[in-house]
């Protein structure tokens, strides 16, 4: 079973060998918010993502990919099958970048 962003976060943290404080300190955030992020009682917030990667040498994109799955994962895991839910929502999601792409393309 896959772990929570902010446990991911706790594991990343204890691995390296940090305090909550030297990697708040780090993140530019709370040390309470820190902890209340890996005890998930609060949200990450997107903005420290950036700083998480430098700090744990970590790709940027894989990163982004943790924390969009664990928004998605939020909002369906109360649907008992969620395979067809998660391929409608993939075509939607082309379907946006598409129409996104053809809009850029206008010239006015």
């Amino acid at each position: 079973m896959k772990e929570t962003f902010g446990e991911y976060i706790h594991n990343l943290r204890v691995e390296k060998g940090l305090t909550l404080t030297k990697l708040a300190a780090a993140l530019d955030i709370d040390q309470s918010t820190l902890s209340k992020i890996e005890n998930k009682k609060r949200n990450v917030p997107e903005e420290i993502l950036p700083k998480l990667a430098k700090v744990f040498k970590l790709d940027i994109t894989s990163l982004e990919k943790e924390f969009y799955s664990e928004k998605i994962a939020e909002m369906i895991y109360r649907v008992p099958d969620s395979t067809e839910l998660l391929t409608l929502a993939e075509e939607k999601a082309k379907y946006y970048r598409l129409s996104k792409f053809k809009q850029g393309n206008l010239k006015f």
